[in-house]
């Protein structure tokens, strides 16, 4: 019987996951994929990589199961309140206000690795309520993605518990969401605000000219040498000035730090930094 202190030989599972499912183990870090795979062994009773192979091949509900629990992050309404509460508070008014007086009425944000949904509709109430306070003709569009298409088919479905609502502030709670049997459905305001699509972040970026990205506590499941592909994607998403937050527990290092500002370090936003324009001769 495998141990989670096993270091499994797993070129051979990573193979058949991206003939199946197109993604590349290979930029997950190792030690984490190592102990997932492990952990699903043992929930399947496998004694080893080739019986938890054969499972992988003859059950295919198993390859899914799989694929939730190794790209599987924490997700809650409002996480980290402070990194909302500096958003909602400062730089997203702002930011609204300064497109705003340049004539652009739209604010796009994008949750990348949005799970369940929590994260895109906590970004779209945030966004809504800056808004309102700034420029309330502003048009807000924001876009969910995961990799798993199971929790995207749950985050546009927009039905919770009442246990992850229960504690949000009452304005929030009795203005985006009703109350539907035991549990509580985002209101068809919030949700039409909100798209969800199954997306790979190692693919080319579905989005462009956006104002905020949210990503966070998702690359610290990634080897360190394939993050800078992702940040240089966002960083291609974003328009000029535009915000990108990261986890608390994850930082931007090497080159690509120059390409953003890091506007509060506690709370891990970034600022994209305005290009020049090298377009035109001397």
């Amino acid at each position: 019987m495998a141990h989670q202190t096993d270091v499994l030989d797993l070129s051979e599972l990573a193979w058949l996951v991206k003939s199946r499912c197109g993604v590349d183990l290979s930029r997950y870090r190792a030690t984490t994929l190592n102990r997932r795979v492990l952990h699903r062994m043992a929930m399947t009773g496998s004694g080893d990589i080739e019986e938890y192979l054969g499972r992988l091949t003859a059950e295919p509900d198993e390859m899914e199961k799989l694929m939730d629990i190794v790209t599987i992050h924490v997700t809650e309404f409002y996480r980290d309140r402070d990194v909302f509460r500096s958003l909602e508070r400062g730089y997203v008014p702002a930011l609204i206000d300064e497109k705003t007086g340049a004539g652009q009425g739209i604010f796009r944000a994008w949750s990348a690795g949005c799970s369940t949904g929590e994260e895109a509709y906590s970004m779209a109430m945030m966004i809504d309520r800056a808004v309102r306070n700034v420029s309330p003709n502003t048009h807000i569009e924001v876009f969910g993605t995961d990799i798993s298409e199971d929790s995207c088919r749950t985050a546009r479905k927009g039905v919770y518990s009442d246990e992850k609502i229960e504690a949000l502030p009452e304005d929030i709670r009795d203005g985006y969401f009703e109350k539907e049997g035991q549990t509580r459905k985002v209101t068809s305001g919030l949700r039409s605000l909100v798209k969800f699509m199954s997306h790979d972040l190692f693919a080319a970026s579905p989005y462009s000219h956006l104002d905020l990205i949210m990503c966070r506590n998702v690359m610290i499941h990634f080897e360190h040498e394939v993050r800078d592909e992702v940040i240089a994607n966002f960083h291609d998403s974003l328009q000029d000035r535009g915000l990108l937050v990261l986890g608390k527990s994850e930082a931007m290092t090497g080159p690509l730090e120059d390409l953003f500002e890091l506007v509060e370090p506690r709370c891990k936003i970034y600022r994209k930094n305005v290009q020049e324009d090298h377009s035109r001769e001397d």
